[in-house]
């Protein structure tokens, strides 16, 4: 944890009093990472939600470990401190969380949960990208088809965060990491373990996916929250005008054209022909960067999202740094989510077995 290269903050805490004492009330406390992106409305709920997603078909010790591999494969520091320390307090021992870590074969660990952890770590890194055959292999050792739905949301669902905390540097819970070890925090320990189980989030399970963007991917998880927790943040990034929808449109296009998703990059170009795109000029856009339909702060934004799908955490950090002085802070921090939020939903598409 500690070997991460980690620069300092790319942007500044920004105190919204009534989005503080919305935290508050849910969470007791206002984190960093809600206070850094709270001039994103859109953004700010998901990752004030997305981190405390209940999953409902597998034990809740996999969605424990889950944070804690994506942030290793990811390479975040932040969320990986945290989640090696909530790992602590929830009781597991040094001794497996360092075998987890070393990708250690685990006597607590059966066939099907080790198989869930290498899961986590090829969908993280998607290089390649899991295919239906991966998907299936889940399926043949007992998962449900809905299971391993919820599976690869949960594990998209770090990655977001994982790539969000990453790019502005959020700061890491030097005080949170230590707690564990310290005799006050120790006896605590079971009280601050029952706190945080409480903040898990709930959400509808019925959805009707309707005209949602990427039906079919949010199709996929039909039945359950999750369904419903990216749709929302998809129309909400959408919604939001910050970016230009031409943008955000061609900045799911390169994610998907770089991870070799043909549905996603269809769904790309059908909502780029929407906005008066032809194929040429949309196909154009993908190869080049580029496009005169998108201004030149924006540019450099798809110039660098091209970036954001697999990296090194010291060079993504330097080459974000280094478009934080050429663009304003509002763009930066959609540009933020929006890379964040199209590498996940690319990625989500192993559902479709493709």
């Amino acid at each position: 944890m500690h070997e991460i290269e980690w620069g300092s903050p790319v942007l500044p805490v920004v105190r919204i009093p009534e989005w503080e004492s919305q935290v508050k009330a849910e969470l007791g406390t206002v984190p960093d990472i809600l206070q850094r992106t709270s001039p994103s409305l859109w953004l700010r709920n998901l990752l004030l939600k997305w981190p405390r997603y209940q999953a409902q078909e597998f034990p809740q010790k996999l969605t424990d470990i889950c944070s804690l591999v994506t942030a290793q494969e990811n390479a975040c520091r932040y969320c990986y401190g945290v989640a090696r320390s909530q790992m602590r307090i929830y009781g597991y021992s040094e001794k497996m969380i360092g075998k987890i870590e070393r990708d250690m074969q685990l006597a607590e660990l059966d066939e099907k949960e080790r198989a869930f952890i290498q899961f986590c770590r090829d969908l993280s890194r998607s290089n390649p990208r899991p295919t239906q055959v991966d998907r299936d292999q889940l399926i043949d050792l007992g998962y449900s088809s809905r299971a391993v739905a919820e599976m690869a949301f949960l594990i998209v669902n770090h990655c977001l965060i994982n790539r969000v905390s990453t790019f502005i540097a959020i700061p890491p819970m030097k005080n949170f990491e230590l707690l564990p070890d310290r005799l006050l925090g120790r006896i605590l320990l079971p009280l601050v373990a029952r706190r945080m189980r409480s903040w898990n989030w709930k959400e509808s399970n019925t959805f009707n996916v309707g005209d949602s963007r990427f039906a079919s991917i949010i199709g996929s998880l039909q039945g359950l929250p999750a369904a419903k927790a990216c749709n929302d943040a998809l129309e909400g990034a959408f919604a939001s005008n910050v970016l230009s929808p031409q943008l955000k449109v061609l900045m799911f296009a390169v994610v998907a054209r770089s991870l070799e998703c043909p549905f996603c990059e269809m769904e790309s170009r059908l909502m780029s022909a929407d906005l008066g795109f032809v194929d040429e000029e949309f196909d154009q856009a993908i190869r080049s960067l580029s496009s005169p339909k998108i201004n030149a702060d924006e540019t450099k934004i798809l110039e660098w999202t091209r970036e954001t799908i697999r990296y090194d955490s010291a060079a993504i950090q330097k080459r974000t740094r280094e478009l934080a002085v050429q663009i304003d802070h509002s763009l930066l921090l959609e540009a933020f989510g929006m890379a964040a939020l199209a590498n996940s939903i690319v990625r989500l598409a192993v559902l479709l077995g493709e």
